[in-house]
């Protein structure tokens, strides 16, 4: 094995979109030297193969995980901690255990008590699109993109440096931030907005007949498509992420129905200063958030 290269093994723990685009990146970055991978769905090792995402699947987490000297967590949020107490007992004494998730706070404090000395670091990696599976997956995601570092108060300072050594490698700028912060922050820029989508598409289920044989076929106004484009994302994993933080998420999906609610109460009563109130409220904070 060449020693330049900074981890021998990869661990893929979790063979899709995120997982398999991370993999291809590193390899093209010269981190890894070989991943064996491990999926619950079988289907997704022929593909990782052919694609020259693993040179092998492991029929277990903790089989993929023996040995490794990295191992990335790419499985969905409410299954990690149930990994990471799979793979405790068969992990090297210097292996670095990473994760993606994009919920950090119960992970990190369930990885911490599982794994002895530190070696857990929560990661999530602001990349990638509402694109699912192993086929999907892309290098060029994570190019000039931040990664999220969430360490704990027991993360070990060298397990630290390697997760910062992959993400930077794979061309992110990596940003440290506390866990519990980061699942606020999470709450207000990416999960409700996911709220948001999958409700406007799904508001618009009578309309369907309406809207399909007057568009023409693939071809949604920009309006429309521009506002529910991450509803293509997977329910399954959504699924999980909203309940992992619905501690942090639910005050504001309370009040994202205050707003909507105050809107269709002006409409109703015709009541023209108010709701052009309501309206320029919601822009004036836009500008605020979109620079």
């Amino acid at each position: 094995m060449n020693s330049s290269i900074p981890f021998s093994r990869l661990a893929l723990i979790g063979v899709g979109y995120i997982g398999g685009s991370a993999a291809l990146a590193a390899r093209r970055a010269g981190l890894i030297g070989s991943v064996t991978g491990y999926d619950v769905d079988p289907q997704a090792g022929p593909l990782a193969r052919a694609r020259g995402v693993v040179d092998e699947m492991a029929d277990s987490a903790e089989a993929a995980a023996s040995g490794a000297s990295l191992v990335l967590l790419a499985a969905p949020v409410q299954s990690l901690a149930g990994l990471v107490r799979r793979i405790a007992g068969r992990l090297a004494p210097t292996a670095t255990v990473i994760d993606v998730g994009s919920v950090k706070q119960p992970v990190v404090l369930e990885a911490d008590a599982a794994l002895p000395g530190g070696r857990f670091v929560g990661c999530h990696p602001m990349a990638g699109a509402e694109h699912m599976g192993v086929g999907a997956a892309d290098p060029e995601i994570f190019a000039g993109r931040v990664c999220f570092l969430c360490p704990s108060d027991r993360t070990s300072a060298e397990a630290a440096r390697a997760a910062s050594v992959f993400w930077q490698g794979l061309g992110c700028q990596v940003a440290s931030i506390e866990p519990s912060l980061h699942d606020r922050l999470m709450a207000a820029v990416s999960h409700l907005p996911h709220v948001a989508a999958f409700a406007l598409a799904a508001s618009l289920a009578d309309a369907l007949p309406l809207v399909e044989s007057n568009v023409l076929p693939g071809r949604p106004t920009t309006s429309l498509r521009d506002t529910i484009r991450i509803a293509a994302s997977s329910p399954q994993v959504w699924r999980d992420i909203l309940l992992a933080n619905r501690e942090h998420l639910l005050p504001l999906v309370r009040e994202l129905e205050q707003r909507v609610n105050t809107i269709g109460a002006a409409m109703a009563a015709g009541d023209a200063a108010t709701l052009e109130a309501a309206l320029a409220f919601g822009q004036a904070c836009r500008e605020r958030l979109v620079k």
